[in-house]
């Protein structure tokens, strides 16, 4: 008894640690990976956990994908047209070498930091799988397939969110525009369009949220396309997508739910009946894979018995309990499954004899599959002067 009571604890005790942390494959903190990056990486590669707005945009020649922190960052792209045109005069040097192989597709990153004269200039090309050629009434041409991509990159920082009243730090960041072209020449009819800073615009203006305050981040996502006159020539999202025909993740997700269960437990040698109701507070996270819950509920244990004429009587008993923890859509690495809460319960409706007085019990949920959870717990009765475990099975989550 003593050994099973101990691991109880050991199990309740465990999520301390575990409870609101956001987890990762091998588990290292995504702050700890923005700060190891490699210089090369820093200079060209985005950071996605910092940026809150993506802009998908139909263009004559391809597409553009605008990456960026806050509403604020557009007024860098403002001057688009400007930019592009220096980028085209930059790369003029380069232009034998990237056209020395004209069916491979070319990555050219080109990096702008307002505290910087210079700028950074990084060219990548892959190679075509195969030759592919077009014979056009007997004149053979070779084919060129892939894409190109122009990448406007831009170095920025913004004050960090700070308690302190002498101020806080800065907190680098990067945004960018990026052009899926068929060649990176395209560019230039891109420019000669004229379309840019109408573009700019209409983005900047659709994206705005209200928020209390300057941190109080959400996330948006807008596809436009300026060509189209109908209704949905500019649509917005409330959430970043992967691509411009992603669906809406938060379909189904509700922040306020209602959630039943049923089961049995054993409590003190005895097998009994469970019933519990609950609602639920769940706070999103990580593209709403997971979530933090904030629960109330009630627990109702019935226990089967006989009155003094021999009759049978149904004594149950009920718990009220506050519950917090989180809910993944996998396995957490070093935990037991996909849910790790931690709950205390107090009793208020009592019936027989199997609790007395102030009775209090410490739970933990622990769910290997969906709809399916294993609850180990403790209980104090009689004024915490007895303690015994106890474990249920709940379904219908």
């Amino acid at each position: 008894m003593k050994r099973l009571i101990l691991a109880t604890v050991l199990i309740s005790l465990s999520l301390a640690s575990k409870l609101y942390a956001q987890t990762s494959d091998d588990n290292t903190p995504s702050w700890t990976k923005l700060m190891n990056r490699s210089k090369t990486e820093a200079t060209f590669d985005l950071w996605e956990g910092l940026i809150q707005i993506r802009d998908y945009v139909v263009l004559k020649e391809g597409r553009m994908i605008l990456d960026l922190g806050d509403e604020t960052d557009y007024e860098g792209f403002r001057n688009l047209d400007s930019i592009l045109i220096g980028f085209r005069k930059d790369i003029a040097f380069y232009k034998d070498s990237i056209s020395a192989d004209p069916t491979a597709s070319v990555r050219i990153d080109y990096v702008l930091n307002s505290e910087y004269a210079f700028k950074k200039i990084r060219f990548t090309s892959h190679k075509a799988k195969g030759s592919s050629f077009l014979d056009r009434d007997g004149e053979i041409s070779k084919l060129k397939f892939e894409q190109d991509t122009v990448r406007i990159i831009m170095h920025k920082t913004k004050p960090g969110v700070h308690t302190a009243k002498n101020g806080g730090c800065n907190v680098a960041y990067t945004v960018q525009a990026t052009f899926l072209l068929g060649n990176y020449t395209d560019i230039d009819k891109i420019i000669a369009d004229h379309v840019l800073t109408h573009i700019i615009d209409t983005l900047e203006k659709a994206s705005h949220v209200k928020r209390r305050h300057s941190y109080d981040y959400k996330p948006v996502t807008i596809v436009y396309n300026p060509y189209f006159n109908g209704h949905s020539a500019l649509t917005r999202h409330n959430f970043l997508m992967a691509n411009e025909f992603a669906t809406n993740t938060t379909y189904g997700k509700y922040r306020i739910s209602f959630n039943p269960q049923f089961g049995a437990g054993i409590v003190r040698n005895t097998l009994a009946p469970i019933a519990d109701i609950a609602f639920q507070y769940n706070r999103y996270w990580n593209d709403y894979k997971e979530r933090n819950i904030f629960r109330i509920s009630g627990t109702g244990y019935y226990f089967f018995g006989q009155d003094s004429k021999g009759g049978a009587v149904v004594n149950d008993n009920w718990f009220i309990n506050g519950t917090v923890g989180n809910v993944s859509q996998h396995n957490d690495p070093g935990w037991y499954g996909q849910e790790e809460t931690f709950g205390v319960g107090y009793l208020v409706s009592q019936k027989g004899n199997y609790f007395k007085r102030n009775t209090f019990r410490v739970f933990t949920d622990i769910m290997f599959v969906r709809g399916v959870s294993l609850v180990p717990e403790i209980i104090f009765t009689d004024n915490f002067k007895q303690v015994f475990p106890g474990i249920s099975v709940k379904v219908f989550q």
